[in-house]
């Protein structure tokens, strides 16, 4: 439940993320830089169609038809021409008489055409927000604020990461769930190949890869093999007892050394790789015989009556080792064990180390003024007893010398 749990909430943030702005969001924060770079800074979608905040769909509908009348553009082109003939018949330091105007251009013409469309485009989209329902998304940003252009798009405006931000998100994704992907594929693969190693263990050793060829009795029930098997089988019988007694031998050395050593030094051998465990005792208790095979990499394994297949591994000491070859013994990866929750474990493991570490010197400080203090105690001592002891000696020699003065005279 919590793993589920931890799913959806990762997705939902993604997909806040990937939804940060819209569609219509981003006609509306185009819309406003047009009017801020044409109209004028600080003029909004009502100020540009003359219209209040709180006005409703009538009036906006109103104010669009009158504002749309006069944004035009053949309009706008006829009130050009006839107020640029106009402006020329005014103008200072002509002398008077009978002046003929030539009128504008064409090229001024054709510019104050382009302008005056481009303004009637941009008044058709902003009544079209104000009638629509991307009004309340435009009201919303006019009360928190509209985001700027950075370069790359409205979304870093909101989003807006850092160096820090950027390197924590790639470790994130990488470290946590990229490693949890590449654990998980690495754990079903240690499987697969354990699996097939033991499957071709036990083929190899009785026949079969479910070792039913190991089991004793089966062979009475079993079809007429060549005379040659029994004969094979006479000769192993031996060699099995014999390796039977010396795993039995080396079973109670073990012990006895397990037993000295207490449980101190048995426990970490129990967890080791996670693919081979010591023998357990019920494994141990199996009786039959035994089948040493050889791997595709060389190992030496065992494979018992039972179908236990064991790894043969040989100590520094000559002694050799079973170890048993479990499936189930792989550990299954979770996500502590990802970097994304290994490395603050590991920083918090280093500081209180050197915090250890800081702290060793001072209690060995003090240790060493308590020591100072007891050796010159000892020495005091040690000075006293011997400056005692050689004036008893003196006392006890003169007292001699007199008895035999005494006894001369």
């Amino acid at each position: 439940m919590r793993h589920s749990a931890f799913q959806f909430l990762v997705v939902a943030i993604l997909f806040v993320f990937v939804a940060a702005w819209t569609k219509e969001d981003h006609e509306i924060f185009q819309i406003r830089d047009e009017l801020i770079a044409k109209e004028g800074p600080n003029v909004t979608f009502y100020d540009f169609l003359g219209v209040a905040p709180n006005a409703n769909q009538d009036d906006i509908n109103k104010a669009y038809r009158k504002k749309s009348k006069q944004l035009h553009p053949d309009k706008v082109k006829r009130s050009f021409i006839a107020n640029s003939a106009r402006g020329d018949g005014k103008k200072k330091g002509k002398k008077p008489g009978v002046h003929v105007s030539k009128g504008p251009s064409e090229r001024q013409i054709a510019n104050a055409v382009k302008e005056a469309t481009e303004r009637s485009a941009r008044l058709n989209t902003v009544a079209n927000i104000l009638r629509g329902p991307s009004r309340e998304r435009y009201d919303h940003f006019m009360k928190h604020g509209f985001p700027t252009w950075k370069g790359t798009g409205y979304y870093y405006s909101r989003f807006r990461p850092g160096l820090g931000s950027v390197l924590l998100g790639l470790f994130v994704v990488f470290g946590g769930f990229g490693h949890y992907i590449a654990l998980v594929l690495s754990y079903r693969r240690q499987r697969e190949f354990m699996d097939r190693y033991i499957r071709h263990a036990r083929k190899a050793a009785w026949g079969d890869e479910r070792a039913f060829g190991g089991i004793p009795g089966l062979d009475a029930t079993a079809t007429a093999t060549p005379a040659a098997a029994p004969q094979a089988e006479a000769e192993e019988s031996p060699a099995a007892m014999a390796m039977n007694r010396r795993q039995k031998r080396m079973m109670e050395r073990e012990n006895r050394k397990e037993s000295k050593k207490g449980n101190k030094n048995s426990s970490p051998s129990g967890s080791g790789s996670g693919t081979a465990t010591p023998i357990s005792e019920n494994v141990a208790s199996v009786s039959g015989p035994k089948k040493r095979v050889y791997a595709e990499n060389g190992k030496i394994l065992v494979v018992d009556s039972a179908g236990n297949v064991f790894l043969e591994e040989e100590t520094e000491d000559g002694e050799k080792q079973e170890f048993l070859l479990d499936v189930d013994e792989i550990p299954r990866p979770a996500f502590r064990d990802t970097y994304v929750a290994r490395l603050p474990c590991w920083l918090y493991r280093r500081v209180l180390r050197k915090k250890d570490e800081e702290e060793e010197p001072s209690d060995a400080l003090e240790g060493a003024d308590d020591v100072d203090t007891n050796d010159v105690d000892i020495l005091d001592e040690t000075e006293v007893t011997k400056s005692t002891s050689s004036k008893g000696s003196a006392a006890t020699a003169a007292t001699r010398k007199r008895g035999k003065r005494g006894q001369k005279k």
